[in-house]
């Protein structure tokens, strides 16, 4: 591991911000597309979310 000294939490803030704007479009989009009746949208197949019956546990995760 490199440690860079020069690295700050002040130098990150763009890119943590970057991953939180993408993360929300991400989340609005499952919550558009996504019925919950389907189960819990844990991983993706050919690009589009779908659920297992052994992912039911992770429902809890979807709201947070």
């Amino acid at each position: 591991m490199k440690i860079d000294p020069k690295l700050t939490p002040k130098r990150l803030l763009p890119k943590i911000e970057r991953v939180f704007e993408l993360s929300a479009q991400k989340i609005r989009s499952i919550e558009k597309s996504w019925k919950p009746a389907d189960g819990t949208p844990v991983f993706t197949v050919k690009g589009k979310y779908t659920s297992r019956g052994w992912t039911e546990w992770t429902q809890g995760f979807q709201f947070g």
